[in-house]
């Protein structure tokens, strides 16, 4: 294995954590959530990898429709 595969997992990692940070973030903030439980989306997030974090801020009502609560 190159040094290139390397570099790519490291960022893909950075980035991953990253994303999780914020809506976690978010997530921790938030009244409500899209199921009612916020410990289900908790681990979605940290142990399904970069897909929780991407359905997250797919299921955020302010994703698509701006400032509107549920």
């Amino acid at each position: 294995m190159d040094t290139e595969f390397y570099v790519e997992i490291v960022l893909l990692g950075i980035l991953h954590w990253a994303l999780a940070v914020m809506v976690l973030r978010d997530l921790a903030s938030r009244e409500r959530v899209l199921g009612g439980r916020k410990a289900p989306w908790v681990v979605l997030i940290v142990f399904v990898s970069f897909a929780g974090s991407v359905l997250y801020l797919l299921c955020h009502p302010r994703a698509f429709f701006g400032n509107e609560e549920e």
